[in-house]
């Protein structure tokens, strides 16, 4: 039998390889709890979606394995899942990318987000209004084809798919790429709604920093596939020689991350290192 803890995510010290050669990601331990949003930082090849297609069993299909260390969600370990499992177990992953079918309508496109929960006609009209209730600009384009929708409407279109499957967990991969500001603050304040309204759990993996700790409970900064520092949002976000730090730019220059980390350690105690 399996014991719910506080956490409804965590993960010990996993080791991702791809093509049985490739380390992406080493000795990565991080922990979402229950109903919380945590921010997985960090730049292009840092080995965020790496952690996150770890997390819902979607590494298989690139050529990824967990080699080492244990997921655990809701109490029960990830290993052997498929990820339409983990989506019955009630996690859901949006991909990097805005996927979503480009020659379904915008409405066509969330009701599929539904197809595992069999719902009547009545029930689907219900979650609908609910979705469109936190969507409104979808209310208005929901007939309307989603390929030729705006990048940050396929966005939106792809929260409000996965979010029709009722999830407890949601994992979302760089949901403000290639966005105007706008719209990433629009997408921002609906993830926001829908973890307080709703009680969904996130994990949120994102290259926009600010953004994401503004948003976020927890932080956790990923580099080379290696957890290097996490903390709460507030310290990780109003700290600025960290913030210097983790973008790798300061008035002295180029700073090297490893170097600056034990000058961190006796500053700031509120930060962990990895």
């Amino acid at each position: 039998m399996n014991v719910p803890t506080d956490n409804i995510l965590e993960i010990d010290s996993i080791e991702v390889v791809y093509d049985n050669v490739i380390s992406a990601l080493h000795d990565v331990s991080l922990t979402v709890p229950r109903g919380k949003v945590v921010a997985l930082l960090g730049g292009n090849g840092a080995g965020k979606s790496t952690t996150l297609k770890a997390i819902s069993t979607m590494l298989a299909s690139e050529k990824g394995k967990v080699t080492k260390g244990t997921i655990t969600y809701d109490g029960t370990p990830v290993k052997g899942q498929t990820p339409a499992e983990m989506v019955g177990l009630g996690m859901v992953q949006v991909l990097e990318g805005r996927r979503c079918f480009g020659h379904l309508t915008v409405e066509e496109n969330i009701i599929a987000g539904a197809y595992s929960r069999r719902l009547s006609k009545a029930e689907m009209r219900n979650e609908l209004e609910k979705i469109y209730g936190y969507f409104n600009r979808l209310r208005d384009k929901r007939k309307s084809q989603a390929g030729y929708t705006s990048g940050g409407e396929q966005q939106m279109v792809a929260v409000a798919r996965a979010m029709m499957a009722k999830p407890r967990m949601l994992l979302l991969d760089e949901p403000s790429m290639g966005l105007a500001p706008q719209l990433v603050a629009e997408i921002f304040r609906i993830v926001t709604e829908l973890n307080q309204n709703e009680g969904v759990s996130i994990l949120l993996a994102e290259q926009n920093t600010n953004v994401a700790l503004r948003n976020a409970d927890y932080g956790y900064i990923i580099e080379t596939g290696h957890v290097m520092l996490h903390g709460t949002a507030e310290s990780l976000l109003n700290d600025d020689s960290v913030r210097d730090l983790y973008l790798g730019i300061s008035k002295e220059g180029r700073k090297n991350f490893r170097d600056v980390l034990r000058q961190e350690s006796a500053v700031h105690p509120d930060l962990h290192h990895g």
